[in-house]
């Protein structure tokens, strides 16, 4: 369970260093926006709220903690899950 490679959200709740968490995130490759090609149109997620092309809902929790221990910060609460249809307002 949570093994499988796909597209994956992750939304969390830090303690502090919201900034330098999520731009940690970035750095391994998770995104804050999205674009459907053809659609000029650029979604964005909430705040502390990314997604990934290429990973494991585990592996989303496993980065998350990686990052905030790195950054000395408490995930105060953190879910990861497989993403396959999305319906967006912003």
């Amino acid at each position: 369970m949570g093994t499988t490679v796909g597209l994956i959200l992750i939304s969390y709740d830090v303690s502090d260093k919201n900034k330098e968490v999520k731009d940690a995130l970035i750095a391994l490759g998770y995104k804050e926006s999205w674009k459907n090609a053809g659609n000029e149109k650029i979604y964005h997620l909430p705040n502390t709220t990314l997604w990934h092309q290429s990973k494991s809902s585990k592996q989303g929790l496993v980065d998350m903690q990686s990052v905030c221990t790195n950054l000395k910060v408490k995930l105060e609460k953190a879910i990861s899950v497989k993403a396959t249809e999305f319906v967006w307002f912003n």
